[in-house]
């Protein structure tokens, strides 16, 4: 009997575990603070200023990265891409991270990338950034059109025809 209640309980606990694992698992990978950018304090790798609220009645995309995160090196590519076919419209992509400007600097001439890249002068955990690159793609009204937790493909038939859509 001893050994059948021990059983019914460890099941119990197992199952209880495995729920909560799945659940912590879940709210990580796919949640994303609603619009943080508008909030940010940024500065330039030249150490200026950059005031978010500028970009106002534009659209960009924003990625927030960590220069050690491997999907990070790999999103920068197609956000480029993005970018270069939009370059004539008033279409931006901003690099950000909480990093020492010296880092994002080595980082951005290491792999030769033409991007604008800012310093959030507040840790990025603050803005409730957790997972990296964590990216929006945000509409001429500040709103968030797409965004992509651990995403790196932003260089695709879908984007493209968003983004045309939201600068007309």
């Amino acid at each position: 009997m001893k050994i059948k209640t021990n059983l019914i309980i460890s099941l119990v606990l197992a199952s209880v575990a495995t729920f909560l694992i799945i659940k912590f698992m879940n709210k990580n990978t796919t949640s994303a603070p609603e619009n943080p950018f508008f909030s940010s304090k940024l500065v330039d790798l030249e150490g200026k200023i950059f005031e978010p609220n500028q970009l106002k009645e534009s659209v960009f995309v924003v990625s927030y990265f960590q220069t050690w995160c491997s999907d990070c090196v790999k999103e920068q590519p197609e956000l480029l891409k993005l970018e270069n076919h939009f370059k004539e419209q008033n279409f931006k992509v901003l690099m950000v991270s909480d990093e020492p400007i010296e880092l994002m600097t080595k980082f951005k001439e290491k792999f030769q990338s033409q991007l604008s890249f800012y310093q959030l002068q507040d840790p990025i955990k603050s803005i409730g950034i957790s997972r990296f690159p964590t990216t929006y793609l945000i509409d001429k009204n500040g709103v968030v059109q797409e965004v992509k937790v651990e995403g790196i493909n932003w260089y695709t038939p879908e984007i493209i025809e968003k983004v045309s859509k939201l600068l007309k």
